[in-house]
């Protein structure tokens, strides 16, 4: 996990991380909250990272990518 991750966590908490980074997928991606989640926990699953690492580095990418995280 990169320090611009951990930053995020620590800032938002984990919850807010994760429905962030599910927000993210569902503007990105089209799909459904239920969509993002399954999503967001292969991931998770894909990478061996805990659910809130993987969503801290989607929100990292989105707002490296110039794009504002909803909210």
């Amino acid at each position: 996990m990169s320090s611009d991750d951990q930053n995020v966590i620590e800032l938002l908490g984990p919850r807010e991380v994760i429905g962030r980074a599910i927000d993210v997928l569902m503007t990105t991606r089209d799909v459904t909250r239920d969509a993002a989640f399954e999503m967001l926990v292969q991931d998770s699953s894909g990478s061996h990272r805990k659910v809130r690492d993987s969503a801290a580095a989607i929100i990292q990418q989105a707002d490296g990518l110039g794009g504002a995280t909803p909210r």
